[in-house]
């Protein structure tokens, strides 16, 4: 493409005006002093630092449109209305279709927020995720990306505008059919999915989504950053959720991969994927808020969202996963009932959950204060562990922070590792001091030690709250386990460290300055 330089001003003017106000961002400000971004982005548009933005709805960067957002930019989302099941007011959310791109790059000294639109002052004083012991959250939507990489789902029997290997995103209304002259008219913004495994819809780096997820109907909540069918030619580093009402990340299939990434008192999951997921992620942290009410999984993992029972489907998921670090709730919990009518432990905790036909690998991490079990691989998932699509090694599990002895059968909390086959539980607990032998069918090579996140002060992250100044340790001793016994990593892709978790014992955390909880004090860092 040739570079044009126009040098009148009219011309100048008349060029800022196609690729802003008629690409859905307007060229003056609202009577709040923000530049309103409406549905849709048809063109190429680039944002200024130096204001503040409105997503006023759900508003899509259209196939062929790029959307620039510089370092420091903050960019709102109006609060979504949800009355007698009618949403009067759509939630200000970012949705990237197929086809389109963001490019959206910050720095630590300025990373993008995405944040409420009453939030006071976003920049120098975060929201806390937490006031009362509630989470600040669901106040607006989230930052969706749809991509044409492989996913393994099929919809085309309940929905005849969709074929084999795409879906409609979740969070987004359906697509209705709406014929106009004998035309097909129906809006496909929301479908994702494809045949093209290194399609790229731009980057995201150094960027902050604070207090979403939107809920438009029942079960029906937008996720912080929601990725469908997003393919590895994407950009995702240094991307924080925090306090979403449903999951941090979330991807539905794709080949995308990502570093850096922070999940942070979110209320439902931390990590989820499905549908074939396939990516490759490394120091990815988890920090579950512990009011013994929000949080669920550390990550679950899931193979096929439709599986119940059915023959298995490919693309299978088998993401390749190093350096995680979970800081779960830290409660054994009260029991629940859950959306089925079934009775659980509060929410896991943080565990790692491996279900319906899921593989993937889980190496180098470590996994602490969940609750009542750190690992459930259900019975759907054997056969990939079988046939070595399932590997979970050389990670650390700890219960008790204030414990300095392993979880052996002295330690006041419990952890279960179980594996499940034909409806029959075959567990690594405490009973059994974690042997590592025949009742461990997958277990080989985990260790059961305290990795002591923050050194001599470890103790602290037993008692002190989450949302409280100094309240979370994220770096291990650089000692035991923690160093030695790494699983090799593979390909070029990963960062090769001689520790395990998302943070390095001997530098400054990666979240430093400009994450929300490193920003209130949370993080000692």
């Amino acid at each position: 493409m040739k570079n044009i330089t126009i040098t009148t001003a009219f011309a100048a003017l008349a060029a800022f005006a196609s690729s802003s106000a008629f690409a859905g961002v307007a060229v003056s400000a609202n009577a709040d002093g923000y530049y309103e971004i409406s549905d849709p982005i048809s063109a190429d548009a680039t944002l200024d630092a130096t204001y503040e933005y409105l997503l006023t709805e759900i508003v899509f960067v259209e196939d062929g449109a790029k959307l620039t957002i510089p370092a420091g930019t903050v960019v709102r989302g109006k609060i979504g209305v949800l009355s007698a099941g009618t949403i009067t007011q759509e939630p200000g959310t970012l949705v990237i279709a197929k086809g389109g791109q963001i490019e959206a790059i910050g720095n630590p000294a300025n990373p993008i927020i995405f944040t409420y639109e009453d939030d006071p002052t976003p920049k120098s004083s975060p929201t806390a995720p937490l006031s009362g012991g509630s989470l600040t959250t669901g106040l607006w939507g989230g930052v969706i990306i749809l991509g044409n990489a492989p996913t393994n789902v099929d919809r085309s029997s309940t929905n005849a505008l969709l074929v084999s290997g795409t879906s409609f995103i979740e969070g987004l209304p359906e697509p209705v059919s709406n014929i106009v002259d004998g035309v097909e008219q129906a809006d496909m913004r929301g479908v994702y999915g494809g045949d093209a495994p290194h399609d790229s819809s731009g980057v995201l780096k150094y960027v902050s989504i604070r207090n979403g997820g939107f809920n438009l109907s029942a079960a029906n909540e937008i996720n912080g950053l929601t990725m469908g069918g997003v393919g590895a030619g994407t950009v995702i580093e240094y991307v924080e959720v925090i306090a979403g009402q449903d999951d941090g990340f979330e991807w539905f299939g794709g080949t995308v991969n990502s570093k850096y990434l922070l999940s942070a008192y979110n209320n439902d999951d931390a990590y989820d994927y499905d549908q074939g997921f396939s990516g490759l992620g490394q120091f990815w942290a988890v920090v579950m808020a512990d009011n013994n009410s929000d949080g669920d999984k550390g990550g679950e993992f899931d193979g096929d969202d439709d599986f119940g029972g059915k023959s298995k489907v490919t693309p299978i998921a088998v993401p390749v996963i190093y350096n995680m670090t979970v800081i779960g709730t830290g409660h054994d919990g009260a029991k629940l009932e859950n959306d089925s009518g079934t009775i659980k432990y509060k929410n896991g905790g943080g565990q790692i959950d491996y279900e319906e036909n899921a593989g993937g690998s889980l190496f180098n991490s470590i996994i602490v204060a969940t609750g009542d079990n750190a690992l459930d691989i259900n019975s759907t998932c054997v056969d990939n562990h079988t046939a070595g699509l399932l590997n979970v090694r050389k990670n650390i599990f700890f219960q008790d922070l204030a414990q300095t002895t392993d979880d052996t059968a002295t330690t006041t909390r419990t952890i279960t590792l179980s594996l499940t086959s034909d409806g029959v539980t075959t567990s690594n607990t405490e009973a059994i001091g974690y042997d590592e032998g025949s009742a461990d069918l997958v277990l080989a090579g985990n260790t059961f030690t305290n990795p002591y996140l923050g050194g001599a002060n470890y103790a602290n992250m037993a008692t002190a709250d989450r949302n409280s100044a100094n309240g979370v340790y994220l770096k291990p001793v650089a000692s035991g386990n923690v160093v030695t016994d790494l699983e090799p990593y593979i390909g070029s892709f990963f960062d090769v460290v001689g520790y395990k978790g998302a943070f390095d014992p001997a530098a400054t955390a990666w979240t430093s300055g400009w994450t929300v909880p490193s920003q209130l004090g949370y993080f000692v860092e």
